[in-house]
């Protein structure tokens, strides 16, 4: 398998008039527009080189733009590729970071279809029931507003002090897994 470096040598091909355009195209597809397509450029490379083209320069856009490189980072992390190819890529990361950051946020946020807007809670403390003349135990009424498919729906939650460690415990979990993926 080839490397991402081998894969951005591969642009090296590519006639300098259409260099910046192909790497406009590839920032396209990021933002969510028509990929180039391999008609165009199907006299420059096979379709194995293409592919790597492709996700080669997809790669590095995306890490540029996560990372938040500056043109001196950018320059180092392009070590050993032709000073054209390092030119077009870093002029692109330059001039559409913000456009490109976005759409990587909406991507990511797109992972699910519902997400947390708002919530309340309440704690009460149930002293009896029906069954037990005293039971003096906490109760956490959770309402959690999820807007899913434009509509807001309400979901509510009664829950015990072991359940509610448990959420808050999985809670924990997927915050640490996020701070993962940050990184």
């Amino acid at each position: 398998m080839a490397t991402s470096k081998d894969g951005l040598n591969l642009l090296t091909k590519c006639a300098p008039a259409d260099l910046g355009k192909l790497v406009h195209q590839v920032a396209d597809s990021l933002t969510g527009h028509h990929r180039p397509r391999y008609q165009d450029y199907g006299k420059t490379w096979s379709l194995d080189e293409w592919f790597q083209v492709l996700h080669s320069s997809e790669a590095y856009l995306k890490a540029a733009v996560k990372g938040d490189s500056t043109k001196d980072d950018m320059k180092a992390d392009l070590e050993g590729v032709s000073d054209n190819v390092k030119e077009k890529l870093i002029e692109c990361v330059t001039v559409r970071r913000s456009e490109l950051r976005k759409a990587l946020v909406d991507n990511t946020a797109a992972i699910s279809q519902a997400h947390l807007t708002d919530f309340d809670w309440k704690l009460k403390l149930a002293l009896s029931s029906d069954k037990i003349s005293s039971v003096q135990e906490p109760l956490v009424n959770l309402d959690l507003s999820v807007l899913e498919d434009g509509t807001n729906k309400l979901v509510s939650l009664e829950l015990n002090r072991e359940e509610l460690q448990r959420l808050l415990a999985s809670l924990e979990t997927a915050n640490r897994a996020v701070l993962q993926l940050k990184t």
